[in-house]
């Protein structure tokens, strides 16, 4: 069962700020500690990169093994769920330059499997707490 939602948040980073903090994916433990456990990069090829997480939600560990795609020349990040937990999820994040900095935008399309009724509200409330956290670590270092 796939489970959609949408979630915006705003920083006061220019866009290639913005875009430089996503392309990294292996800090991102350091600013989610509770949520995201570790970060492994398996290969970078430009703007293409392959990566094993592994988080834990609901006291359940999940694994998984994803593709990044970074698109500059549109200002976004698509991330797929190729192998794992939440196999065939994909995540696209675009990045909106206004007045105040950059809006990012998150679109989600998580497969959350046979829990997905009871999921649904935790991931949902864990990817708005890394949208918040990952704003302001953005405006911290801007």
């Amino acid at each position: 069962m796939v489970t959609k939602w949408d979630i915006s948040t705003q920083t006061k980073a220019p866009v290639e700020k913005v875009i430089e903090y996503f392309s990294h994916p292996e800090n991102l433990p350091k600013v989610h500690p509770d949520f995201m456990k570790s970060v492994t990069v398996k290969t970078r090829e430009g703007d293409t990169l392959t990566f094993e997480q592994q988080m834990e939600m609901m006291r359940r560990k999940i694994v998984s093994q994803n593709k990044m795609t970074i698109n500059r020349a549109e200002k976004q990040i698509e991330i797929n769920t190729l192998e794992g937990d939440g196999k065939g999820s994909k995540i696209t994040m675009s990045f909106v330059p206004n007045q105040s900095g950059t809006a990012i935008n998150y679109h989600a399309e998580m497969e959350l499997g046979a829990l997905g009724m009871f999921a649904k509200g935790p991931a949902k409330s864990a990817m708005e707490k890394t949208a918040t956290e990952d704003a302001s670590q953005l405006d911290a270092s801007s």
